[in-house]
Order: C-alpha cells, then sequence, then structure tokens
C-alpha cells in the first residue's frame, strides 16, 4: 500500500470518526470538499507541487457549506491526525485564487473566534 493510499484511508477515518462525535459539526462535507487537496497538503516526498483545480475548486464552494466555526473545528480535528502542511494549509487560498480567509491552522487553535 502506498503512502499516500495510507493517507487517504486515514483521511476517511477521520470523516467516520468525526460523524460519530456527539455534538460535534458535520464534518463529512467539509472534509470532502478537501479531499483533493490532500496530494498537496499532506507531508509527503511524492507530493504535488501546486494544488490541483478539483482542489481549488472545493475550496471556493467550502464557504457554502457550513459556517466558520464548523470548518475551522474540522480542519482542527483534521490536522490533528494527518501529518498536513500546516503552512501550505494557510497558504492554500492564496495558491488557488481564491478569497477564503483561513486562520493560523493548529491544533490548538481557537474556533470560538
Amino acid at each position: 500500500m502506498s503512502h499516500l493510499t495510507k493517507i487517504v484511508a486515514a483521511f476517511v477515518m477521520i470523516v467516520l470518526v468525526s460523524e460519530s462525535a456527539m455534538g460535534a459539526p458535520d464534518c463529512m462535507p467539509i472534509l470532502r470538499t478537501l479531499d483533493p487537496c490532500i496530494p498537496y497538503l499532506v507531508q509527503n516526498p511524492g507530493r504535488a507541487d501546486t494544488p490541483s483545480k478539483a482542489c481549488c475548486d472545493g475550496l471556493t464552494t467550502l464557504s457554502t457549506l457550513h459556517n466558520i466555526k464548523d470548518e475551522c473545528e474540522c480542519i482542527k480535528a483534521s490536522v490533528l491526525l494527518m501529518p498536513f502542511d500546516l503552512p501550505r494549509f494557510a497558504a492554500l487560498p492564496s495558491d488557488c485564487g481564491a478569497s477564503l480567509q483561513i486562520p493560523t491552522i493548529s491544533g490548538d487553535m481557537d474556533c470560538s473566534k
């Protein structure tokens, strides 16, 4: 099994776990939207140099799915479990030419602000 396949499998597990959490936002639509970005965002020697069109298209629709707090909570949960390149994650909107504002991403970010 390739390293990227393992990462995608882990991402699917995050989605399944996040859906079962009581009182948590429904992360499935949010994480599905970001799924095409995994090859660009993960810390992997074979990762993509630029985000794909599907990644950028998903990013531009992200703001229509849920409120910012829900998106923040779902992204926060995923960065705790995935080897994301956090500076790349923060730069994703500018890399895609999108106007979406992503706060500094970390496992301890405050999503209430």
